[in-house]
């Protein structure tokens, strides 16, 4: 996905899983003119929503919401009564023991969703940071590297 900063709209609320723009807010960076922010466990825009998002980035440019990426998981104790088949056989079918199902990369932007499929980096925050960011400057072909300007607290 490849969006032009200057001729996109902001993003709709059309999709649940959305991550809210100032929800969970853990820093702020700035590449060139765009403000990119990185969340931790945001929430997201619909009540139904049957994911979770552990990570994520929205990137802003002139006040508007013009971006989000996102490492999703299915989160299979919402799904269960939902679908209506038990906890235990979705972990089954799932293949884990826990509640979520494996990491897959979705973009917001341009009123599409689209996913990249699963993440297949390492669990540690630095790299899923490096990775968003790397994300971000494709999709808006930002050759600025991006700087942090807010920590939070």
């Amino acid at each position: 996905m490849i969006i032009d900063r200057n001729a996109a709209d902001s993003i709709e609320m059309d999709f649940p899983t959305l991550p809210l723009a100032d929800s969970a807010v853990a820093r702020t960076y700035r590449a060139g003119d765009l403000e990119i922010r990185y969340h931790r466990n945001p929430v997201l825009s619909g009540s139904s929503a049957m994911i979770a998002a552990p990570y994520a980035m929205t990137v802003h440019h002139d006040g508007r919401y013009l971006f989000a990426v996102s490492i999703e998981r299915d989160d299979l104790r919402a799904m269960a009564p939902m679908i209506g088949i038990p906890l235990r056989e979705l972990q089954e079918e799932y293949g884990v023991k826990g509640f979520y199902g494996e990491p897959k990369v979705s973009l917001y932007g341009n009123g599409e969703k689209e996913s990249l499929g699963a993440y297949q980096g390492l669990n540690d925050e630095k790299e899923i940071v490096d990775f968003l960011l790397s994300v971000v400057l494709d999709t808006f072909d930002e050759l600025a590297e991006p700087a942090e300007v807010q920590k939070a607290r």
